[in-house]
């Protein structure tokens, strides 16, 4: 069975840099505090893609350096050109020697482990690159319950085509959590629920997430995987 993933290809044919995801402000909000605006730091976005990311923080977090990493040419080169003042590079996140040891002091990495089918080398590079008393911040799926899932699809008009794609593996808050425990270089962690703070209309292209509400009137995050997305923000805090 061949695997592919596509999916990324959608960053190159939108601009959403001022149309903020409600998840960017989010993550924004838990992870600088407003009483140290002024403090320079220096911060990563791991799979950028386009810099969605970043051309937020950039505004909100004006003083600080950043950088961003991709292992797509195309989506480097776009967010380049709209963030010239950002350095960009063609980096995997799963390569250690990608950046030094304890070299940033915030490190995050929004939407990106789902697409490997094990989170421990990827959590375990963001640990090495990041500095002392930093934070890292990943943003995505996690299970509340102790199941970690697979997830491999397929378009059904693509079916004679021989390859799934893949990018929605969900690891659950407990596989996670004993990893974490182990390494004697994290301080604590935590979870925190992203809620959706509106409704989402599905999308022409159904992978794409749209919302729905529960007879509670909560909110809950699906697609056409048939998936409930328990988005969630997980910080880990370094010694």
């Amino acid at each position: 069975m061949k695997f592919v993933r596509t999916h990324d290809q959608i960053y190159m044919h939108e601009n959403r840099y001022k149309k903020t995801k409600e998840m960017f402000k989010f993550i924004e909000r838990k992870a600088f505090d407003k009483k140290k605006i002024l403090n320079k730091e220096v911060v990563c976005d791991f799979g950028c893609a386009a810099g969605e990311f970043l051309y937020y923080l950039k505004k909100k977090q004006p003083n600080n350096t950043f950088f961003g990493t991709d292992i797509r040419n195309d989506l480097i080169r776009k967010a380049q050109k709209v963030l010239p003042d950002i350095k960009f590079l063609k980096k995997s996140v799963l390569k250690r020697n990608s950046f030094p040891k304890n070299f940033f002091h915030k490190s995050f990495l929004i939407g990106v482990h789902p697409i490997f089918d094990e989170f421990e080398k990827c959590f375990s590079n963001l640990i090495y690159w990041t500095k002392p008393s930093g934070k890292i911040f990943i943003c995505e799926m996690f299970n509340p319950y102790p199941i970690d899932v697979l997830i491999k699809y397929r378009y059904s008009s693509k079916y004679n085509k021989g390859y799934y794609e893949s990018g929605w593996n969900i690891f659950s808050e407990k596989s996670v959590s004993n990893f974490l425990k182990k390494n004697k270089y994290i301080k604590k962690f935590i979870f925190n629920e992203f809620i959706m703070p509106f409704d989402l209309k599905p999308q022409r292209d159904s992978v794409r997430s749209w919302t729905f509400q529960d007879s509670k009137r909560k909110r809950f995050i699906t697609n056409g995987l048939s998936i409930i997305q328990t988005q969630q923000l997980l910080t880990i805090y370094l010694k």
